[in-house]
């Protein structure tokens, strides 16, 4: 398990709408701090950035998959991530696990979900519903311990939570809450024991999405 890769992003204008999605100014090394890399910018800070969403991780093992589907090539940071792994995906990253890189400390805490600006950005009109369908959305640090790191070193897991809730698992619930939750019937157990660690605007959208009531008109074709 390895950091392949370690980018930030620039705000730029794509015309009607501003973006600072694509992460391509790449780091050697660097100072992570309670809110994430302090070069990396943010156009859109109601719903993206903060302590919560510190810092974004995507598994490099994935970039096989979106280029096929995109029809080019890709560059690290393409999907929006700070860090590129390696041996780590959604399957094996659950909610809560802490990790260390360098020395660096972080736990992860919650899901990416898939935000409309990434259709725009990569002008494929379905790209967000596929990767809400494929779950492979990526996660979300939380900085618990300030640190540098650099690319090429080993990406430690300290502890993994008890819940035991992966990242692919809470994507799964949010794609088909019905399927998942006749093959998971201890689904809102796990979630409890997670209420310290998932903010509180996903707690409020997986609460709409088991009533069936979250608005999922920004996942649809564009």
């Amino acid at each position: 398990m390895l950091l392949v890769s370690m980018q930030v992003g620039k705000i730029k204008d794509y015309k009607k709408f501003k973006s600072a999605f694509i992460k391509d100014i790449y780091l050697q090394n660097a100072f992570v701090g309670i809110l994430g890399f302090s070069e990396n910018e943010i156009a859109d800070m109601k719903n993206h950035g903060g302590s919560q969403k510190a810092v974004f991780a995507n598994a490099i093992s994935h970039y096989e998959i979106w280029e096929k589907f995109l029809g080019k090539k890709l560059n690290y940071g393409a999907m929006g991530e700070n860090l590129s792994l390696s041996g780590v995906d959604e399957k094996s990253v659950c909610v809560g696990d802490i990790h260390r890189l360098g020395s660096v400390i972080l736990q992860v805490s919650e899901p990416r979900l898939p935000c409309v600006k990434i259709s725009k950005v990569h002008q494929k009109s379905d790209f967000c519903a596929e990767i809400f369908e494929s779950g492979l959305s990526g996660w979300y640090y939380r900085v618990l311990q300030e640190g540098t790191c650099k690319v090429g070193e080993k990406l430690e897991i300290l502890e993994k939570n008890s819940a035991k809730l992966s990242i692919m698992d809470l994507n799964r619930f949010f794609y088909k809450p019905k399927d998942f939750l006749s093959q998971n019937l201890n689904f809102k157990e796990k979630i409890e024991k997670l209420r310290d660690i998932l903010s509180q605007n996903w707690q409020k959208s997986i609460d709409l999405r088991l009533k069936n009531q979250y608005d999922m008109s920004y996942m649809q074709k564009l």
